[in-house]
C-alpha cells in the first residue's frame, strides 16, 4: 500500500483556465464533460487536478514519464471519485503489483484537497515504521 496527497488553491486553477490550452492539456474530454455546466466548475476541476497529483505520489513517481491524461478522475453514479489509469501510469501501477487505486476529494471555499491510496503492491522497505514494538525504541 502507498499513499499520496495534494492540495491546490482553487483560484490558481481558475486563473490557469484563462489560458485556453490549460484544460485540454491536463484533463480528458470525459473529465471535462462530467463537470461542464456545474455551478462550482472550478472547485470540481481543482479537485480533479489535486487527485491526479495525489495518484502519482501514491505511485511513487510524480509525473516523470506520465502524461496528465494517463490519469482520469471520474465519478461513479453516486458522485464518488474513481480513478482510471492508462498508458505509462498503468505500466507503473502493474509493475508495482498494485491491485486498486482509491481517491477521495474535499473542497473548501479556497482549496481542494485529494488523498489517494494504492492498494496491494510489493513490500516496500522504505515505508516500514522505524519504531520497534519489542523494546519500544526508535531505530534512529
Amino acid at each position: 500500500m502507498q499513499i499520496g496527497v495534494d492540495i491546490i488553491e482553487i483560484n490558481r486553477i481558475k486563473k490557469a483556465c484563462q489560458r485556453k490550452a490549460f484544460e485540454k492539456r491536463f484533463f480528458t474530454c470525459r473529465e471535462l464533460s462530467e463537470i461542464n455546466g456545474k455551478k462550482n466548475y472550478y472547485m470540481h476541476l481543482s479537485g480533479k487536478f489535486a487527485a491526479k497529483e495525489a495518484v502519482v505520489k501514491a505511485l511513487g513517481t510524480g509525473f516523470r514519464n506520465i502524461k496528465w491524461k494517463d490519469i482520469e478522475i471520474l465519478s461513479d453514479i453516486s458522485g464518488k471519485p474513481i480513478v482510471a489509469i492508462t498508458g505509462k501510469a498503468l505500466e507503473i501501477f502493474k509493475s508495482k503489483n498494485f491491485k486498486s487505486m482509491l481517491v477521495t476529494i474535499s473542497h473548501s471555499k479556497e482549496y481542494a484537497i485529494a488523498f489517494a491510496v494504492a492498494l496491494g503492491g510489493a513490500a516496500d522497505e522504505s515505508s516500514k515504521s522505524l519504531y520497534h514494538e519489542e523494546d519500544g525504541s526508535n531505530s534512529r
